[in-house]
């Protein structure tokens, strides 16, 4: 079982003394660290317990909580219209006030399982929903990603323009996250790239990598080296080719 042993072990123990709502808490807990971790079978398996416990205990926030990990790891399964009904569903579920955070990030999961299935209107719909969610909150990070999302579809419609607008913005609120602000460079490095302008790709995936390692962010460092390579073989061929 994947997760850490401090809440498998914890969960044995609330399971022992027969607490579901801290049984419950912990699934939620497990459930996360496992779509993390890539075992999304086994989050799946959790989520699903903790959301049948949550509805025995008519915990209408823990049931919003548990759709929404349940949705995220359907969607990062491929189960792109499972995670369209559980995201929904924990929509419906929360209140118009104090769950505002779930809401807008059920709101960005439904625009990336739109995103996949080619429905753009709906994707604009919810990314805007969330971003107005999120903007009333000043909640910079959830704001950047927005921004982030909104740069890949207009630049896949090839409103490039747009997308380095957006590109911007997101920048502009992940001034103080290091890592969300690598993250943004090398999503525009690849833009550049894409674009054939290489070297404005190649200075900002090389701050892309430099920010990342900062972080420690290893996984994400190799990326930001693969499109540098990527970047300095095409600067070759053109260097070559005389053009």
């Amino acid at each position: 079982m994947g997760g850490s042993s401090f809440n498998i072990h914890s969960l044995k123990l609330r399971r022992a003394e027969g607490n579901d709502p801290m049984v419950a808490q912990v699934l939620e807990i497990l459930s996360n660290a496992n779509r993390s971790l890539g075992l999304n079978e086994e989050g799946m398996e959790q989520a699903k317990e903790a959301l049948e416990i949550y509805e025995r205990l008519n915990s209408i926030s823990g049931q919003a909580r548990s759709l929404s990990c349940l949705a995220w790891l359907l969607e990062t399964d491929g189960q792109l219209d499972a995670a369209e009904e559980a995201a929904s569903r924990a929509i419906d579920l929360l209140p118009n006030e104090g769950e505002e955070y779930l809401a807008a990030e059920c709101h960005r999961l439904l625009s990336d399982t739109y995103h996949s299935k080619g429905e753009m209107e709906e994707v604009i719909n919810h990314l805007e929903t969330a971003l107005g969610i999120t903007s009333s909150f000043n909640w910079h990070c959830e704001i950047s990603w927005i921004h982030c999302s909104l740069a890949e579809l207009f630049f896949d419609e090839n409103r490039f323009d747009d997308a380095h607008t957006h590109a911007e913005r997101a920048k502009g609120h992940a001034i103080n996250d290091a890592y969300i602000l690598g993250r943004v460079m090398d999503l525009q490095a690849n833009f550049w790239y894409k674009e054939c302008r290489f070297e404005e790709a190649k200075s900002e995936a090389l701050r892309a990598a430099s920010a990342c390692e900062k972080v420690g962010a290893t996984n994400d460092v190799e990326e930001c080296r693969k499109i540098l390579r990527k970047i300095e073989e095409q600067i070759k061929k053109t260097v070559i080719s005389g053009e």
